[in-house]
């Protein structure tokens, strides 16, 4: 089995951090190969655009969809979007390690599924991608009570139809941090238990499961 992950957060002490640790030498050691892209780190542009493609035609109307389709025929991505989808089609799961801003993914990380979920590619007519599975490992400012804890996972289900059931890919419950700055010492280290158990439940034990089981 082959696991991308996929980190966006701009400090390495945060949580997020210890969370993509956790995952990454939990993973391994059950010997699951692990490619990493950290966003932030490599400085990844989160603008889709004209510089996404080489030689797009100078006559032609620039549509992000129709360049990026054009571009996957031509072979004319960018090094950064080609290695990224090399990444994905060589995997069966990809991680996503984010904090929940405005109830949404970061911007590195909504970039990186606008350049690199591309049409042709990952969704479409034809696309080269076959669906793979997703699973977000994700912090959240807190929840309080049980009416906040189902609003957060609401929002949260909703983040993965608009992607990733869209594209028909398998989605893999995700693991919730909520209010980390809140907790003790004891506490967080908890929480990275709690999320390797997670990996081992819903990555690795999963993936040994016969498919009619």
């Amino acid at each position: 089995m082959k696991v991308h992950l996929v980190v966006a957060h701009p400090e390495k002490n945060s949580f997020n951090f210890a969370l993509h640790q956790t995952a990454i030498k939990a993973l391994k050691n059950e010997r699951i190969t692990v490619n990493v892209t950290d966003l932030y780190t490599e400085k990844f542009n989160p603008a889709a655009g004209h510089c996404d493609v080489h030689n797009f035609p100078a006559e032609e109307y620039f549509s992000l969809a129709k360049a990026q389709r054009w571009a996957l025929k031509n072979n004319a991505f960018v090094k950064t979007i080609k290695d990224e989808q090399g990444k994905l089609m060589s995997s069966d799961l990809l991680i996503l390690q984010f904090p929940l801003w405005w109830w949404s993914f970061p911007a590195v990380l909504k970039g990186w599924i606008d350049r690199v979920l591309t049409s042709g590619f990952a969704y479409g007519k034809g696309s080269t991608l076959a669906p793979i599975k997703v699973m977000y490992s994700i912090t959240t400012g807190g929840a309080n009570n049980k009416e906040e804890l189902e609003y957060y996972q609401n929002k949260i289900d909703v983040l993965y139809q608009d992607v990733f059931g869209f594209i028909g890919w398998e989605i893999v419950p995700a693991f919730i941090a909520h209010g980390v700055q809140q907790k003790t010492k004891d506490e967080r280290t908890k929480i990275l238990k709690d999320y390797k158990n997670h990996l081992i439940k819903q990555v690795v034990t999963s993936s040994l499961e016969p498919i009619n089981a």
